[in-house]
């Protein structure tokens, strides 16, 4: 659980979002603060996985080309919206570009060694969550 909250934090403080969204329970792991429950609001497992998705997005440099989902080479081929849902319908088909790459288009491939099966299933749900509905 500690390996989370470390996760969460160093993506709170790359988006700039104060640590004290979280209540001292929660940082802390002390269920006994001054006898009061915290009211700050519980971040649940999808987001956490959104959260470290976003922060191994940025590690692996994607965010250099691909900043909030944009594409800054091909701008009407964004990681978000219609034409991405359409065109990669499965996790699979995500997985499988971004092993493959596209050097023709200026993407490279991002080998296991690069980017981890397990990583690239986190960046993955981090890339599904910027076309969710409640998507900002």
């Amino acid at each position: 659980m500690k390996r989370i909250h470390i996760w969460l934090i160093l993506f709170m403080a790359f988006t700039g979002t104060a640590l004290s969204v979280l209540g001292r329970d929660e940082v802390h792991g002390d269920k006994s603060t001054s006898g009061t429950k915290s009211t700050a609001p519980k971040v649940g497992q999808k987001e956490m996985e959104i959260a470290r998705g976003k922060m191994l997005f940025v590690k692996a440099t994607c965010w250099g080309c691909h900043p909030h989902g944009e594409n800054s080479l091909h701008g009407d081929k964004p990681l978000k919206g219609p034409w991405f849902e359409k065109t990669f319908k499965s996790d699979k088909d995500i997985a499988d570009f971004v092993r493959k790459g596209s050097p023709e288009a200026g993407m490279p491939p991002f080998s296991k060694e690069k980017l981890s099966d397990s990583d690239l299933k986190s960046v993955i749900v981090f890339i599904r969550s910027l076309s969710a509905p409640n998507a900002k």
